[in-house]
């Protein structure tokens, strides 16, 4: 064989073999299973039989909200789609997982673990029911949770071990998105509808957050970037327990929204009113990191709100009104914003402050 044979041979082999990869790379490619949704099928609570399988499996042959979960934990980017229903946890947590961040996605509050997008028939219609045995979701992935109810949450897992318990809804430690939720009648040691934990962030749209309890922030609790648009947040109450270990401004304060972190937070198109706390801030309290448990209150801004076209009214510290209470922090507005008393410190174009019907 002559040299140039040799050649022509050797390249001829060469292109077949980078030819027969690249077909196979581009089978693989166009073969690949796209992110699976599940219908749950069935309202009763119950753990996956096959948790690593990928699919949605129970003991009765259903696919419940939890098994459905425990199935996307494996396939992130996964759908889960929940019909019309009400759905009752009846799985309490394990309480050697109770006091330390332990996940145990089989029992207790249902963890979101993997990317996941949960959507609901719409608020009135999938009610998510903690009823009393834990909270509803713990969500530690980017999610999207759309068109339902969490109702009934009571946190029973502590994160440290041994403290109090936060998010009596929902507590994420992510990157969440609420779209068409109502939050109502959940309840914790801090944060009684949803606890945002200081290293996530938080979009909530068209939402409704009402009729929540809580030691420390009866709605919304943010540590760090959040989102709110086009909400409701109301009736929401926060009462001091007067535990020795709580000092100032760590119980009865923020019923409404209680911002505690060092980045921004935007709200527009929102109403804050009704909500109601014992000590401080029944609206709105913005108190980067507790510095609001200082006595010297003039050090520089931390940390901003950024609210428009929104209402902060009719929110009562122990009977009178208690709009907002700001340390160590700034709450700008843009404008078109409506109070009924000076602690907002709204000064934007359009704002207006003076009686606001309930």
């Amino acid at each position: 064989m002559t040299h140039r044979t040799r050649t022509f041979v050797g390249f001829t082999a060469i292109a077949v073999v980078i030819g027969a990869s690249t077909a196979a790379l581009g089978s693989a490619t166009a073969t690949a299973a796209p992110a699976p949704t599940f219908t749950v099928n069935t309202t009763i609570d119950e753990a996956s039989t096959q948790p690593f399988s990928g699919r949605c499996v129970t003991a009765s042959g259903g696919c419940s909200v939890r098994a459905a979960i425990q199935a996307a934990n494996v396939r992130p980017g996964s759908t889960i789609a929940i019909p019309a229903g009400h759905y009752t946890l009846a799985l309490p947590p394990n309480p050697l997982t109770t006091n330390g961040p332990v996940i145990d996605p089989t029992r207790g509050d249902l963890d979101i673990a993997a990317p996941t997008t949960i959507e609901g028939a719409g608020a009135d219609a999938t009610i998510l029911d903690g009823a009393g045995v834990d909270r509803v979701f713990m969500v530690t992935a980017v999610s999207t949770i759309r068109g339902l109810t969490v109702t009934g949450g009571v946190a029973r897992e502590h994160e440290i071990p041994f403290y109090d318990t936060g998010g009596g809804g929902i507590l994420n430690s992510s990157r969440l998105t609420l779209d068409h939720v109502t939050l109502s009648n959940n309840t914790s040691d801090f944060a009684g509808a949803i606890q945002n934990l200081p290293w996530s962030d938080m979009v909530m749209t068209n939402s409704l957050v009402t009729g929540n309890h809580a030691n420390e922030t009866g709605g919304v609790r943010c540590d760090n970037t959040c989102v709110i648009s086009h909400t409701t947040i109301t009736d929401n109450h926060v009462s001091n327990p007067h535990k020795w270990y709580l000092g100032r401004s760590q119980a009865g304060y923020g019923g409404g929204l209680d911002l505690r972190g060092f980045a921004d937070v935007h709200v527009d198109n929102t109403t804050i009113t009704g909500n109601s706390a014992t000590d401080s801030a029944a609206g709105i309290l913005i108190a980067p990191g507790y510095l609001d448990s200082l006595s010297n209150q003039r050090d520089p801004k931390l940390a901003h709100l950024y609210i428009r076209d929104s209402v902060v009214a009719n929110n009562k510290v122990a009977g009178a009104s208690g709009n907002c209470g700001i340390a160590f922090a700034g709450i700008v507005s843009q404008g078109g914003n409506k109070t009924d008393d000076a602690t907002c410190g709204f000064a934007g174009v359009g704002d207006v402050t003076g009686p606001v019907p309930n």
